[in-house]
């Protein structure tokens, strides 16, 4: 699989020419392959109808989004797993000789999840597919971290006063304090499971994200192109570090076998707005705000006619947002009066 903003491997076939193919290749290998702190695993155990471990068994794992494909086999204890999967939606098929190919139902992998399926084959020909229920657990018990994610749904459809995708870290239990940005950095004004707001580490698509001017991040995708994000608490894992107060791990949106894309434009103005407390005491009117935020976004395969069919190979996201703001603001002064004091001789 290969995407613009994720890139892990690819592969050129056709007659190209060698400036678009060292194009291309400039292209892909300038963007870093996801690294461990982004991605999840999934792992499992195979049995047959009886409860028995089933070794050996062929078990491949498939993103359902992209159709990117995972091979493996069951251990001697009948277990699997695979490692550094992008976050996305994955099923799990199994097969083994005397049974029927038995084929789970997508399951969500988020950040830094290990994912648990486990799978009962049913006797059966090999040429016989089962559509099982997926036995994905609800509770993680093979990352010992301690942590929560806001998913795409709710960055897509709570309200954001700024479009700024941190303010919903206030969601998760264990984050005192409100999250603040103005859009374009964020990220400060927050404490998680009672550390330094200072201490936070931030992660985007598992790199390093924090300022060195202040205690907040360096860039603030905006909503549309986050796909999900994650704040670990406690009992990090072995790849995370470097600080105390906690990972605040973003990942953003990739590209599918399926073209998908938005336009939105998100409108305030003082029409819309009640008048400040200070303000109505001195009869001033509403302050003037008008800000517009409006942008687009757009992803799928990447096809070029007879050169390039990108479906389950190569993918691109593209994702654009701007900011138009005129405002103004109301002041009060409270004078002051300090008695004169003199002496008489």
């Amino acid at each position: 699989m290969c995407n613009l903003s994720v890139v892990r491997c690819f592969r050129i076939s056709g007659s190209l020419s060698v400036s678009l193919s060292l194009a291309l290749l400039l292209i892909l290998s300038a963007v870093p392959a996801f690294p461990q702190a982004a991605n999840g695993r999934i792992v499992g155990t195979v049995t047959d109808p009886g409860g028995a471990v089933i070794p050996g068994a062929k078990v491949t794992v498939t993103n359902t989004g992209t159709g990117v494909h995972w091979d493996t086999t069951t251990r001697d204890d009948g277990s699997y797993q695979v490692l550094e999967l992008p976050i996305g939606n994955y099923s799990v098929a199994v097969r083994q000789e005397g049974f029927g190919t038995a084929v789970t139902q997508p399951s969500e992998l988020q950040i830094n999840q290990s994912l648990r399926i486990d799978v009962t084959l049913t006797l059966g020909q090999l040429s016989q597919t089962v559509s099982v229920e997926s036995q994905a657990t609800q509770v993680e018990t093979v990352n010992p971290t301690v942590g929560g994610t806001v998913i795409g749904a709710a960055v897509q459809e709570l309200p954001l006063n700024g479009r700024d995708t941190l303010t919903l870290a206030a969601t998760l239990p264990g984050i005192s304090g409100t999250p603040t940005g103005n859009g374009q950095s964020a990220g400060t004004g927050f404490s998680i499971a009672g550390g330094r707001a200072d201490g936070i580490s931030f992660l985007l698509d598992g790199a390093n994200n924090n300022s060195v001017t202040s205690s907040g991040v360096t860039y603030n995708p905006n909503p549309d192109t986050v796909a999900e994000f994650r704040i670990l608490m406690n009992n990090y894992t072995a790849e995370y570090g470097r600080t105390g107060g906690g990972i605040v791990s973003v990942v953003t949106k990739s590209g599918t076998n399926s073209l998908h894309g938005s336009l939105f434009e998100y409108l305030r103005n003082e029409d819309l707005n009640a008048n400040d407390f200070f303000a109505n005491l001195t009869g001033a009117p509403v302050p003037v705000l008008k800000r517009n935020q409006f942008g687009a976004t757009l992803g799928g395969p990447i096809v070029i006619p007879k050169l390039i069919h990108g479906k389950d190979k190569f993918f691109f996201f593209f994702g654009w947002q701007s900011q138009r703001q005129v405002s103004t603001s109301v002041g009060s002064l409270t004078p002051t009066y300090t008695p004169a004091i003199s002496r008489r001789r």
